[in-house]
């Protein structure tokens, strides 16, 4: 059995068919499937509490919006900002690709705390958020300048993060404690929407790890790329780890556990217990699997040799942080119920 499963040649093209002279790739579709299928998900836990579809309905374009443009400023500025801040039409350009889901799930948290803020009539707060903004960007320069002091791009990509983060808390501090209980649900969904895009990156035969001589190893022979990676040995095209494959199996699990707490459990009731639960799953495994990955940018070459953590291992520190955070707070705090009852009331009366 094993040896059948040896070097596997994975030469699935990316393209899937072409539309009015326009390639459609499986990653693109792979990508609407998983958020179809998060949207699936989420209005299913809506209906089973009774909650209004113009709710849902608000959610889901707030969520949709920030995901969207956060993971494409998340790749932009996180991994090459002077590439594309020197040429700013770039940003806007996804068809040339280019999606990090560190900045998707920023972009996400940032659209769940706007429909809170909405659906509480609760104001923004701006004083919060520039200093959110600030100490973050301060943070991110510095923790950029120790982890890659010789790459501007590493300077400004873990500075960027770090303004990303301060905005993140300063809002999630405003919309406490329905942003997080919206994150609750949402975080179930985006599960399994995560593992269709990972299988969307093993279609388009990216973001693979290193060779290996396991008998699950892919020979990833529609990239160009593969052939030139330095074999075991000093030979080039051994198969290589389907990392894609990895964290779709890691993410498909979360999604099993978060829909068991939330249906055969308590655990919805206590604020934060899913989210947190599925940030240190998901991002943890995110962590320990970059350790076998291929390195995607020169800089973190540098990072790796140095501090031995690459780009995507150092932006999951901050959601793992946060994961425990709120495991802790969740298992430690008594719950207000009667204040979630109020506001699903209000909720219902809208």
């Amino acid at each position: 059995m094993l040896d059948m499963l040896s070097f596997i040649t994975w030469d699935v093209e990316p393209e899937a068919f072409s539309l009015f002279g326009r390639e459609i790739r499986w990653y693109g579709i792979l990508w609407a499937a998983g958020v179809l299928f998060t949207t699936m998900v989420v209005q299913r836990m809506y209906k089973s509490e009774k909650l209004p579809e113009k709710s849902f309905d608000s959610l889901f374009l707030h969520v949709l919006t920030g995901l969207i443009i956060g993971a494409r400023l998340g790749h932009c500025l996180f991994y090459a900002p002077l590439e594309y801040l020197s040429n700013p039409v770039s940003l806007v350009q996804v068809w040339q690709g280019g999606l990090a889901s560190h900045g998707g799930a920023i972009g996400m948290v940032i659209g769940v705390c706007l429909y809170s803020l909405r659906i509480t009539k609760k104001k923004q707060n701006w004083k919060y958020i520039t200093i959110g903004a600030f100490s973050g960007l301060v943070t991110g320069g510095i923790g950029g300048y120790i982890f890659s002091p010789a790459s501007l791009d590493a300077n400004l990509g873990i500075a960027f993060m770090g303004l990303s983060v301060g905005v993140c808390i300063a809002m999630l501090y405003t919309a406490y404690p329905t942003a997080i209980r919206t994150l609750d649900r949402l975080v179930v969904g985006v599960a399994i929407g995560a593992a269709s895009i990972r299988l969307g990156n093993l279609m388009n035969s990216e973001i693979y790890g290193g060779p290996t001589t396991l008998p699950w190893g892919f020979n990833f022979t529609e990239d160009p790329k593969w052939r030139k990676l330095p074999g075991m040995g000093g030979s080039g095209e051994l198969p290589c780890h389907p990392t894609q494959i990895y964290e779709a199996l890691v993410y498909l699990f979360i999604f099993g556990l978060g829909l068991y707490l939330y249906y055969k459990t308590n655990a919805k009731d206590k604020t934060g217990l899913i989210l947190g639960i599925s940030l240190i799953g998901i991002f943890f495994s995110r962590f320990c699997i970059e350790f076998i990955k291929n390195i995607q940018e020169q800089f973190e070459v540098e990072m790796v040799n140095t501090f031995g953590v690459n780009m995507g291992q150092l932006l999951s520190i901050p959601f793992i942080v946060w994961g425990i955070w709120l495991v802790y707070g969740a298992l430690t705090k008594e719950e207000p119920i009667a204040d979630m009852a109020t506001k699903t009331d209000n909720l219902k009366k809208k």
